[in-house]
């Protein structure tokens, strides 16, 4: 259980936690910008600090989402806390929340590598949902203090046991609490003795669609290495209709996970200009090793460079936000539907306006998404006239031309 001495949180923290807003992640009254796990995490973290008299240097958050870690601990005096986020869209949520509460450049930004993290003496984490993506940041620890202790977190609903041998196997014994508020926290002591792996990725090679594909799957990358089933179908459904672009057609891979759709594009559309973007750091990464174990390193260029014809560019960014209106010919759409464990149509939305915006007059938007969610009266909508054109058991595949 939880330290039978920890002080309830501040009436001030509470009170931040109440101003958050998830803008300008979607919003919606149905969704908040915090949790419980986000309210214990706070709650452990700040007795230790008080109890171990650390500083906020001396803390690092993980997993950051819309600023309730960062903020809290700022609210309560705690600043200069490194902070690690994986989604661009969380990255300004927090700093939009810091603004908005007055409590702007109270921490520091840091990347996913383990000299960000050195001499970290707690870390506090809300635990991705994939056992993978934990193994990932696990081994990202190897420089933190000897002393150091992690208290992770989660919703009970999407904890597992496996997320505890590589905490225990890369870090230390694992030692869960109680559940309170259908959250759950972990206590991990570090142990030096135990060894880090270096980071890692997963591979596979997959056939879809006539080609053949290398996928790479870094943490919180959607599909990880593995061939999502909704991809599959739409890319087989952009064979049995014929939807090719033409010879330097601008294509987008509108949040592109992995890679998948990108890596395969620039394989059955060699002179087109591949533009592929997801707001996940993780996915980024995916996404252009996937392409270059595909394709080849020398079909990639820089972030800041526009591809020429036969090129390909990945780009952190929100809902493809670095691209001009009206600049895309064909745009390429699997979109999510959970926001965190809820599920919702509030990204799709976002995702479909998105293309909207990006795509000329006369352009399409190819979209595979589950069946139950009912997208095609909102891409109708939204975009312009739309079809189905494949359908199983649990996805639909439409096409949609966008108005003029």
């Amino acid at each position: 259980m939880s330290r039978p001495d920890a002080a309830p949180l501040p009436e001030r923290v509470l009170t931040t936690l109440q101003g958050l807003r998830r803008f300008p992640d979607v919003e919606d009254p149905t969704l908040r910008a915090w949790d419980a796990t986000d309210e214990l995490l706070l709650r452990e973290g700040l007795d230790e600090i008080r109890r171990r008299g650390l500083s906020g240097p001396d803390v690092a958050v993980l997993g950051e989402r819309h600023g309730a870690l960062t903020l809290g601990l700022a609210s309560a005096g705690v600043t200069g806390v490194r902070v690690l986020q994986d989604r661009l869209v969380h990255e300004r949520a927090l700093a939009a929340n810091a603004a908005a509460l007055g409590l702007a450049h109270t921490w520091e930004q840091i990347a996913a590598t383990p000299e960000a993290l050195e001499g970290a003496r707690l870390l506090l984490w809300q635990l991705p949902r994939a056992v993978d993506a934990v193994a990932r940041q696990v081994a990202l620890l190897s420089r933190v203090a000897p002393d150091a202790l992690l208290i992770a977190g989660g919703r009970v609903k999407h904890l597992s046991t496996g997320m505890n041998t590589p905490l225990s196997a890369g870090f230390g014994e694992v030692h869960p609490q109680l559940a309170e508020r259908k959250s759950r926290l972990l206590r991990v002591q570090r142990d030096a003795g135990r060894g880090l792996p270096a980071p890692s990725s997963a591979t596979a090679t997959v056939h879809v669609a006539g080609h053949r594909l290398s996928l790479v799957g870094i943490g919180e990358a959607f599909g990880g290495a593995a061939l999502d089933p909704g991809t599959r179908l739409l890319l087989e459904s952009l064979i049995a209709e014929g939807t090719a672009p033409e010879p330097g057609d601008v294509v987008v891979d509108l949040g592109c996970g992995n890679g998948t759709v990108a890596a395969w594009a620039g394989l059955a559309w060699p002179g087109t200009r591949i533009e592929a973007t997801d707001d996940s750091s993780d996915a980024v990464a995916s996404a252009a090793a996937t392409i270059g174990a595909t394709l080849g390193a020398d079909r990639l260029v820089d972030a800041a460079s526009l591809p020429q014809p036969g090129q390909l560019r990945v780009v952190r960014a929100d809902a493809g936000d670095h691209l001009a209106a009206g600049s895309a010919d064909l745009v390429l759409l699997n979109p999510p539907f959970h926001q965190g464990g809820t599920v919702h149509v509030g990204i799709g939305v976002k995702l479909i306006q998105a293309a909207a915006c990006l795509l000329r007059p006369g352009g399409r938007l190819v979209t595979v998404y589950n069946s139950h969610l009912q997208h095609r009266g909102r891409l109708g909508s939204i975009v312009g006239p739309t079809r189905q054109v494949a359908r199983n058991r649990t996805f639909t595949v439409t096409v949609s031309t966008r108005r003029g």
